[in-house]
């Protein structure tokens, strides 16, 4: 699958939870053309622009992984409650599996 058609995928899953890949912790996700909104329990918000979403998942489409340092440094920008969710956003993914020390998501054709 392309990016376009996994993002696609990403905006069916919307109203889904996704789960951080520290501990665990659930969070809503709502999915639209422009990004990923992700919810809190606590109903605190974090908006993840679709750029940002579709760089994730070219990266890890074309290298086979995806670490927290290519999503913290050359994504979000040291942006720490951005590179969380995205992480947990991008785990959503069919093929995608999770390695949790050091933490990094791996990409199954």
């Amino acid at each position: 699958m392309n990016v376009s058609e996994l993002y696609a995928l990403l905006q069916k899953m919307s109203g889904e939870n996704c789960f951080t890949l520290s501990s665990d912790n659930p969070a809503e996700m709502e999915v639209d053309q422009n990004g990923i909104t992700v919810i809190y329990p606590s109903g605190h918000e974090v908006f993840i622009p679709r750029q940002m979403v579709e760089l994730a998942i070219h990266t890890i489409t074309t290298r086979g992984e995806l670490t927290v340092d290519d999503v913290h440094l050359g994504i979000t920008k040291k942006h720490r409650t951005r590179t969380d969710k995205l992480m947990a956003v991008i785990r959503k993914l069919p093929g995608v599996t999770i390695q949790k020390y050091p933490r990094k998501l791996f990409y199954n054709k």
